[in-house]
């Protein structure tokens, strides 16, 4: 299963991650989360690129070992439409771009806990022959609001493993009606494509 890289947009991966063992990069300032048409919950969304260099690759098993450029590692398994693996070499560079959507939706007292689940799709090569795998994933859980800065309009959250990040609340979001230890069901969705590209001649 691929693990993913993930930026500011993605914290609520960071539970999720951190329990199958893997650290998501956390990059950038707080995402903004704007007012949905569903009562009560707040959506954001942002496309990213993230460049990565091949650290290692077994073509046998198709599984290929990337360092990003934050410095992390991360293994990805290359969907079986990709005919030409054997091209891959150690050094060349990768780009992977990700279509990212975060929800934050209020539960009501009472609500059922949600613990952190993540649900991968499996990857597949894309019609464009320089994309090695494309694929997505999909994070829930339960997470606790532990600050509110109403003048930054910056609410604080709370992973269930633990794991602190902040969200800006867009004008249209009613931040007045929320208070400390309210809890929110967070989803993050990503879609991601795998590119490569030569390594630069230096």
């Amino acid at each position: 299963m691929k693990k993913l890289l993930v930026s500011s947009i993605a914290l609520l991966a960071v539970a999720v991650a951190s329990a199958q063992g893997s650290a998501p990069v956390n990059r950038g300032p707080p995402v903004e989360v704007n007012a949905s048409s569903t009562p009560g919950k707040a959506v954001a969304k942002r496309t990213l690129k993230v460049t990565a260099t091949v650290y290692a690759i077994d073509v046998a098993t198709r599984i290929v070992k990337l360092q990003h450029d934050m410095g992390g590692t991360e293994m990805m398994k290359v969907g079986p439409g990709v005919k030409d693996l054997d091209t891959i070499a150690v050094g060349d560079t990768v780009v992977a771009n990700y279509e990212q959507r975060l929800e934050l939706e209020f539960q009501p007292a009472g609500s059922e806990f949600v613990p952190p689940t993540v649900l991968p799709a499996g990857a597949s090569a894309s019609k464009d022959p320089a994309v090695v795998a494309s694929g997505g994933q999909t994070a829930q859980a339960t997470v606790t609001i532990t600050a509110i800065n109403s003048a930054k309009r910056l609410i604080t959250i709370q992973t269930p493993g633990g794991n602190v990040f902040k969200v800006k609340a867009g004008p249209k979001v009613q931040i007045d009606k929320l208070k400390v230890g309210d809890r929110l069901l967070g989803t993050y969705l990503e879609a991601v494509a795998i590119t490569l590209e030569k390594a630069k001649t230096k």
